[in-house]
């Protein structure tokens, strides 16, 4: 795709079960820690996986008003958090002429289903109409986050929500880049979240038959592409990314983590849960981010995949990747991160985009941890157990959802030093 101005991502931030802010996140990360562990939200011991990806040190206090807490839904308060440390870590404030020209990109698919809606219900069958909260209607619905954004942050350009699953932040991301890459915003507000640790959503997700029945070893769950792997880890978080001009990012002296190159997405149209096993759609996506961004498959460095530990699907993943990258394919370090904080998913894209942005800072990719039989399936270098030092100039994220969506990303570093 064509565009005459470049965007640069210039702020991180993250609410994620293995830290708060780009930094625990990030050393956690390349530590190999995994942050999956029983279930403490509610009592799960009748459900039949007790274990998840919580963010247990979140308190809403410390990012808004505990009034604002208060009526909010955890996965309101998560985007809120997300996006105040983005904008601390962009050094940003939005105001003035600013503010008209700054869009609001921000995605959910479970959003309040899972507390806020959940409890109207409980209430509406035991007390009728009367008994369900005021604010409900406003709360639980998916273009919460972003209202409370342009709220919180004084933003009046367009506030959009994105929903396509776990693909949410990858096209959250796209739609803010082609917003300021067209001219008709100066700033992007790009992020995703989701808090499905609620028995009615984590209900669901069990019924499906998507998630680990492994309780003994909860560490141990969450093994994207290992042959012992039995399901995802369903986890809650946000992230949010701030999305710049660049020119305008290198008159306020910004720092520049990397830009945004390319995008590509489409749809298996196979069924809601049955994947395509070939990932000739997902390869598909694949080649059209790279092409978009101007790259050959030889110029990605680094994959930071989907890889969320279903059985098919991440083998539809390593089908996409030989597909879309050839023989590169087995060159390539590729990391699943949600080895170690689970499934958020419609943070899962922004948080593996701060990710990302990490490895191109520091020239590391974090492990796939978990990595203990080999599937035959599986076959390309998946980092297993290990961080690792490497050349990383663009980096290929993916995602994949229930539904059939997939989507793909490139990021890369800046041809332009960033400021000191």
């Amino acid at each position: 795709m064509k565009t005459s101005r470049r965007v640069v991502i210039t702020g991180l931030g993250v609410v994620a079960p293995n830290g708060i802010g780009k930094e625990p996140f990030w050393q956690n990360m390349i530590a190999g820690k995994s942050a999956i562990d029983y279930i403490t939200a509610f009592d799960a011991s009748a459900y039949p996986c007790q274990v998840a990806g919580e963010v247990r040190d979140f308190d809403p206090t410390a990012f808004m008003t505990a009034r604002k807490a208060k009526m909010m839904g955890r996965f309101s308060q998560l985007a809120i958090g997300a996006t105040r440390l983005a904008f601390e870590d962009a050094n940003l404030t939005v105001n003035g002429d600013l503010s008209s020209s700054t869009g609001i990109f921000y995605g959910t698919s479970i959003n309040g289903g899972g507390d806020i809606a959940a409890r109207a219900l409980e209430n509406l069958l035991r007390d009728g109409v009367a008994g369900i909260d005021p604010w409900a209607a406003l709360e639980y619905p998916p273009h919460a986050p972003s209202s409370y954004i342009a709220i919180e942050f004084g933003i009046h350009g367009p506030a959009l929500s994105v929903s396509s699953n776990c693909c949410t932040g990858i096209d959250a991301i796209n739609e803010g880049f082609k917003h300021i890459a067209e001219g008709a915003s100066t700033v992007s507000v790009v992020g995703g979240c989701d808090a499905p640790i609620f028995p009615l959503a984590f209900g669901a997700f069990c019924a499906l038959g998507a998630v680990t029945k492994r309780n003994d070893s909860p560490q141990n769950a969450s093994r994207p592409y290992d042959g012992l792997r039995d399901g995802l880890v369903v986890s809650e978080g946000a992230a949010t990314l701030i999305l710049e001009e660049l020119e305008f990012a290198q008159e306020r002296g910004a720092h520049i983590y990397g830009e945004v190159l390319g995008h590509g997405s489409a749809s298996e149209a196979i069924g809601m849960r049955k994947g395509d096993l070939s990932g000739k759609r997902m390869a598909s996506a694949i080649a059209e981010a790279i092409h978009q961004a101007g790259l050959t498959p030889d110029d990605i460095d680094h994959v930071n995949a989907h890889g969320s530990s279903l059985l098919d699907y991440d083998i539809c993943d390593t089908n996409a990747f030989k597909e879309a990258l050839g023989q590169h394919a087995y060159r390539i370090p590729i990391s699943s991160i949600k080895s170690m904080i689970g499934q958020p998913v419609s943070a899962a894209g922004t948080i593996q985009a701060v990710a990302a942005c990490l490895s191109l800072r520091d020239q590391i990719v974090p492990p796939t941890i978990n990595q203990e039989v080999r599937d035959p399936q599986c076959d390309l270098d998946y980092v297993p157990n290990a961080a690792r030092v490497a050349r990383v100039k663009h980096v290929l994220i993916n995602g994949h959802s229930f539904g059939g969506s997939v989507a793909a990303l490139v990021i890369g570093q800046t041809s332009v030093p960033s400021p000191k």
